[in-house]
């Protein structure tokens, strides 16, 4: 009879990320890298998502879209923390959506740094489509640019 002995560091290793996987999926945060853009192809070097800041980055305007999973139908905290580079003394605007309909109304963001912008939605339990938009972009070479981006995403039942 065989015996197969796994090293105890692989074990620990394992342990501690099945602990953290289970602990972000209970605060609710949604993985900014899971993020696609539904851009041109041509205009997809202006979206992604920057691994050094740990943000999703729109240089333009566009969506990107995710799959989130509810566990339980009831009313959710939807909170998208945003920044951006204001243009034309005007910040940067978002829509978002869950599924194709509209969650809120559009917002402006209030603050040029990352600050939680929430949004109450009644959802039901399983899959769904989440979208954020960016949809007042302007630029000018060499005189203003407006950008956006996406510091972190969560949902939390109420």
């Amino acid at each position: 009879m065989k015996t197969f002995r796994i090293p105890v560091v692989a074990v620990l290793v394992s342990a501690v990320v099945a602990v953290c996987l289970a602990a972000e999926a209970e605060k609710g945060t949604v993985d900014l890298k899971t993020f696609k853009f539904k851009v041109a192809d041509e205009l997809m070097s202006l979206f992604g998502y920057d691994e050094a800041e740990g943000r999703l980055f729109y240089y333009t305007g566009g969506a990107a879209e995710t799959t989130i999973k509810v566990p339980a139908d009831g009313q959710y905290e939807l909170v998208i923390k945003a920044a951006c580079d204001p243009a034309q003394d005007e910040r940067a605007k978002f829509k978002v959506t869950l599924d194709g309909e509209a969650v809120g109304k559009e917002t402006l963001l209030t603050e040029d740094l990352a600050k939680d912008y929430p949004l109450t939605l009644q959802i039901k339990a399983g899959e769904h489509k989440l979208a954020i938009e960016f949809t007042n972009d302007v630029y000018k070479e060499g005189e203003y640019d407006r950008n956006f981006y996406v510091h972190a995403v969560s949902l939390k039942a109420k």
